[in-house]
C-alpha cells in the first residue's frame, strides 16, 4: 500500500507543469495534503512525544546505574625540619541503583500512559481536520467550477438573446426599450461570470496551498459529491458525537493528566524506598586491571529510606498549584462539551436542513427547465414578450444556482458530522 502511494504521489508530481490542468479525485487530494501539509508533520511531532513520554516514565523504573572517577593530588608540610609530603589518590566507584518503591516514580509511569493517549489522540484529531478541511476546499472548488460554467453558458444564452434583439429590432419587431433591456440582460450576465471566476480563483488558490500545488496549475476536480442517507436517528448521532468525538476525548485525557499531577503532588510526601549496591576503590595506585580494582574495591549495598515530608513548605505549593490546574482543566472539559454540543446541533441541523434544500432545489430545477424549454418555443413563435423569456431564463439559472449550492452545502454539512464523529481518511505514512 505505500509504495502504491509513493508511486501514485510522483505520477502527480511528475505530469503537473505550469499551464496544465491537474484532473485530481477527493482521495488523491487528501493524499497531496498529508504529504505536503505541515500539519501532517506536526502531528507527527505529537505521535514522538507520545512514544517519548511513555519510555521517559517507564525508564524511571528501570535500575540505574551510576559510575564515577576521582583523581586526587595533597600535600603537607612540616617545619622543623622543612619536608613536604606529596600523597595521590586515586578514587572510583561503580553502583547500582533500584527503585523499590516511589510514589512519584510510580505515578509518573501511570501520567506517561496518559500522556501517550493524549499526544495520539492530538495526531489523530490533526489528520482527521485536515481531511475534512480538504475536502470542503475540494468540494467548494467543484461548486466554484460548476457556477462559473452555469455563468459562462447563461452569458452565451444572454448573448444570442442581444444578437437576437438586435436582429428583430433592425426588422422593426422590436422597439428600443425591449432592445436596452436585452443588453442590460447580457451586461448582468458577464458581471455574473466576473464574479464567478473570482469566487473559482480564490477557491482553486485555498486548495492549492492545501495540498502543495505550484502556481498556474488548473485544479479541475473529478470526484462528485454524494450524500448518504444516514439510516439512524438523530438522537443516535448526537450522542455518538459526544462519545466519539476525538477533541472531547483529548480533554478528557487532559482532564485526567491534571488529576493524575494532583495526586502525584499528595503522594510525594510518602516515603520513598529504594535497593542499591556499590563498589568503591581507593588506592594511590591507579588499578590497570579488573583485577587490580577487585583487590582493594568496598562492596556496600543495603536499602536507602527518604522522608521528603520533612521539606513540606515546598511541597504545599506544589499541591496547591497542581489542585488549580485539576480545576482549570475541568473547567475547560465543560466548556469543551458545551462547544461540541453546539457544533453537533448546527451540523445536524444544517445537514437536515440542505438535504430538503438539495430535494426543492432538484425539483424546482427540473420545474425551471421545462418551463425555460417552453418559453424559448413560444418566443420563437411570438407567443410570449422578450421579458417573459429573460424571467424564464433568469428563473432558470437561479435554480441553477441554487440546486449547485444545496448539493455542496449538503455534502459539507455531512463531512463535518463525519469529523465530529471522529471519521477520518486513513494516513499516509
Amino acid at each position: 500500500m505505500f509504495f502504491t502511494v509513493l508511486f501514485l504521489l510522483s505520477s502527480i508530481s511528475l505530469s503537473i507543469n505550469p499551464n496544465d490542468t491537474l484532473y485530481l479525485s477527493l482521495s488523491e487530494a487528501i493524499i497531496m495534503g498529508q504529504k505536503y501539509s505541515p500539519i501532517q508533520l506536526e502531528a507527527k511531532v505529537d505521535k514522538s512525544s507520545s512514544w517519548l513520554n511513555l519510555a521517559s516514565s517507564i525508564s524511571r523504573v528501570l535500575p540505574t546505574p551510576s559510575v564515577s572517577v576521582t583523581y586526587t593530588e595533597s600535600q603537607s608540610n612540616n617545619f622543623a625540619p622543612i619536608t613536604t609530603y606529596k600523597y595521590k589518590t586515586y578514587t572510583g566507584s561503580v553502583g547500582l541503583n533500584q527503585v523499590l518503591f516511589d510514589a512519584d516514580v510510580l505515578a509518573g509511569v501511570y501520567k506517561g500512559k496518559l500522556y501517550y493517549d493524549y499526544y495520539q489522540l492530538l495526531a489523530k484529531d490533526k489528520i482527521a481536520n485536515l481531511s475534512y478541511n480538504i475536502k470542503v476546499s475540494y468540494f467548494t472548488l467543484g461548486k466554484a467550477h460548476n457556477l462559473y460554467e452555469n455563468a459562462v453558458i447563461a452569458l452565451k444564452r444572454a448573448e444570442d438573446n442581444y444578437k437576437l434583439a438586435q436582429e428583430k429590432y433592425r426588422l422593426g419587431q422590436l422597439n428600443e426599450f425591449e432592445l436596452l433591456r436585452s443588453e442590460i440582460y447580457k451586461t448582468q450576465a458577464e458581471l455574473d461570470l466576473l464574479n464567478a471566476e473570482k469566487n473559482l480563483k480564490v477557491c482553486m488558490e485555498d486548495l492549492r496551498r492545501q495540498i502543495g500545488i505550484k502556481e498556474g496549475v488548473t485544479i479541475k476536480p473529478t470526484s462528485t459529491p454524494s450524500v448518504p442517507e444516514l439510516k439512524i436517528d438523530w438522537e443516535t448521532v448526537f450522542v455518538n458525537i459526544l462519545k466519539e468525538n476525538i477533541l472531547l476525548k483529548s480533554s478528557k485525557k487532559y482532564k485526567s493528566i491534571n488529576q493524575m499531577n494532583f495526586v502525584q503532588s499528595i503522594a510525594n510526601l510518602l516515603p520513598s524506598i529504594y535497593l542499591f549496591g556499590k563498589s568503591t576503590y581507593s588506592d594511590s595506585l591507579r588499578p590497570s586491571t579488573a583485577a587490580d580494582w577487585k583487590d582493594k574495591d568496598v562492596i556496600s549495598y543495603g536499602i536507602q529510606l527518604n522522608f521528603p515530608f520533612l521539606e513540606i513548605k515546598s511541597y504545599l505549593l506544589t499541591i496547591a498549584n497542581a489542585h488549580n490546574e485539576m480545576r482549570r482543566s475541568r473547567i475547560q472539559l465543560k466548556k469543551s462539551e458545551l462547544l461540541l454540543c453546539n457544533n453537533a446541533i448546527h451540523a445536524i441541523f444544517s445537514y437536515q436542513e440542505a438535504k430538503k434544500r438539495l430535494e426543492y432545489a432538484e425539483k424546482n430545477l427540473t420545474l425551471n427547465q421545462q418551463l425555460l424549454q417552453m418559453a424559448q418555443k413560444q418566443y420563437r413563435l411570438g407567443g410570449i414578450s422578450q421579458l417573459d423569456l429573460f424571467n424564464a431564463e433568469i428563473n432558470f439559472n437561479t435554480a441553477q444556482s441554487s440546486y449547485i449550492n444545496a448539493l455542496y452545502d449538503a455534502y459539507t454539512s455531512y463531512a463535518q458530522i463525519e469529523y465530529l464523529l471522529g471519521i477520518s481518511e486513513p494516513e499516509i505514512r
